[in-house]
């Protein structure tokens, strides 16, 4: 993927050019947002043929598509709220999003234990009406299993058990999916950069919505964007876009915050995913990552900093207390607790609904003329809202040259072609080979899809590339270089956090590698040593902040 001249587009200077073409290209279409929702709809409309910029304030996932639940899942809970349409679209859609990012995306079992008094009886009746919705077949069916089938998968789950239903869902990088949704769109022309904050709209005779003023977060610049046509896709902050401009807000957002807890799998040895139930009737879910199995989620109302929500202790409290009943006899403490993390959903107020009975589904905004909003949605079905949203572009734009949805044919850019357990497998015997521990390989390998590919060339001409990014750090020191060269990383929680997930998925944060990390960075980028050090403070206290709060 590469721009003029060899210049990668999502290297320092390509994403310098982007902005600088954005402010002087006939542009159809601006998105404002770089979260999966963006993402998905530059994806789509570059796809069409329409000239598309994005701009993203902080960085590509920076919001809730870092911070979700990371499963590419059909809903199943919707079920009892009578979201059938929701649900058929997202227990459709899991199989779509599998199949253009299958190096990404991970098949899970999914288990739904019933205890006493409820009935598996009319849970197998709501997973087989599940089934139906999402036309599934052999081993896509669900599976009733026995207690004691039930223990092997989860062991150490409460009594009085009565059986569960197994069925697959898909766990994922959320970040990583995003990122990758927006290389796609760079890949078919689109001008993308993150840290590139759209300061306000402006509009054509105070009608006609044209454009936005973009400053370049990094060096300050202004840049006039203009294009046929906006969208806003700010997630939680949507509403916030509109009223910057002095646009009106049609609904009010209700943002809701879901945090989660990391435990080592050592502790609490799922094999797969499972929904929780209490004996008190709290309800939530576990899911195993490789060597990790995190619990969430929590939601309720959220009315702090959107760009920093944090689990409180009462939170971590709660979710932890969920675990313990589930799984008494692991004897789960705080101290079990590795990390913790909160997203905020971007939800649409409904009159009398708490924010866990609001629904998911997205709405459109077509006001005023030239701006369309999009609000409220979620992952799984994000490919599905771009293309609503390309729909009302016709309205605007009329056809885009190449009016048909490719975006279910293209795959992302790191799935290999071919079988990707033998692409995966081939690349793991690679890494092991040139001296890269087990622990590495088994992450770069759920991670990365082609990449590995990059990966090893680095390290074949330069083996110190593959060496350990730090002690006990699952990570290489060439994923670095690669996340500032290719994938528009520019700072270092850039790269801990939404590039490598080593904020969240290694050891104490993977702080033993973040001065590394740092050097290499500020390397490639020419910082100062002032600039070096303020990075891994940075750093250091975001860790901090994802560790279990005092209060």
């Amino acid at each position: 993927m590469t721009g003029p001249v060899g210049v990668h587009p999502f290297s320092p200077e390509g994403r310098r050019r982007a902005l600088r073409d954005m402010a002087t290209s006939e542009l159809d279409l601006l998105i404002i947002g770089g979260g999966i929702t963006g993402a998905g709809i530059a994806r789509d409309a570059a796809l069409r043929g329409w000239q598309v910029a994005l701009v993203e304030k902080e960085d590509f996932a920076f919001g809730t598509s870092s911070r979700s639940s990371k499963i590419v899942h059909g809903g199943v809970r919707y079920l009892e709220y009578g979201h059938f349409l929701l649900v058929r679209e997202s227990a459709r859609e899991r199989r779509v999003v599998q199949s253009i990012a299958p190096h990404l995306v991970h098949r899970l079992d999914f288990l739904y234990p019933v205890f006493e008094p409820d009935s598996l009886v009319k849970i197998r009746g709501g997973l087989a009406v599940f089934d139906w919705l999402a036309s599934a077949e052999g081993e896509d069916k669900h599976e009733t299993l026995d207690p004691e089938r039930v223990r092997e998968q989860l062991p150490g789950l409460r009594d009085p058990l009565r059986g569960a239903v197994l069925y697959p869902e898909y766990i994922t990088d959320d970040g990583r999916l995003t990122l990758e949704n927006v290389q796609s769109a760079a890949q078919h022309g689109a001008l993308v950069a993150n840290h590139a904050r759209a300061e306000a709209l402006f509009r054509h005779s105070s009608v006609r919505v044209m454009g936005a003023r973009v400053r370049d977060a990094l060096d300050d610049t202004i840049y006039e964007v203009q294009a046929r046509a906006v969208v806003n896709a700010g997630g939680p902050w949507a509403q916030h876009v509109l009223e910057d401009s002095g646009l009106p807000v049609p609904k009010q957002l209700r943002p809701s915050k879901g945090i989660h807890i990391l435990l080592s799998a050592d502790r609490l040895p799922l094999r797969g995913a499972t929904f929780l139930k209490t004996s008190y009737g709290r309800r939530g879910l576990a899911m195993r990552r490789l060597d990790y199995v995190y619990v969430g989620t929590t939601d309720e109302e959220y009315t702090g900093s959107l760009d920093t929500p944090r689990a409180s202790r009462a939170e971590v409290l709660d979710v932890l207390a969920m675990a313990q009943d589930s799984f008494p006899d692991a004897h789960l403490t705080i101290d079990d607790v590795l990390a913790t993390w909160a997203g905020v959903r971007p939800l649409i107020a409904e009159d009398g609904k708490s924010t866990r009975d609001t629904s998911r589904e997205d709405e459109l905004w077509r006001t005023p003329p030239g701006l369309i909003t999009i609000a409220g949605g979620k992952l799984t079905t994000y490919r599905r809202m771009a293309g609503r949203v390309v729909d009302a572009l016709r309205d605007e734009l009329g056809p885009p040259p190449q009016d048909e949805d490719w975006t279910a044919d293209v795959p992302l850019p790191g799935a290999p072609g071919g079988d990707v357990a033998v692409f995966v497998a081939d690349r793991a015997r690679a890494l092991s080979a040139a001296g890269v521990p087990e622990a590495a390989v088994a992450r770069l390998c759920w991670l990365y899809g082609r990449q590995l590919d990059e990966l090893l060339a680095l390290g074949r001409a330069d083996a110190s590339w593959l060496a350990p990014l730090g002690e006990g750090v699952p990570a290489v020191r060439g994923e670095v270089k690669l996340a500032v060269e290719t994938e528009m990383a520019h700072t270092l929680v850039d790269f801990m956090d939404r590039r490598s997930a080593l904020l969240l998925f290694s050891p104490d944060f993977g702080l033993a590698g973040a001065e590394e990390a740092a050097r290499i960075m500020g390397t490639i980028l020419g910082w100062s040593e002032g600039r070096r050090n303020a990075e891994i403070a940075a750093y250091q206290q975001l860790a901090a902040e994802h560790a279990v709060p005092t209060e």
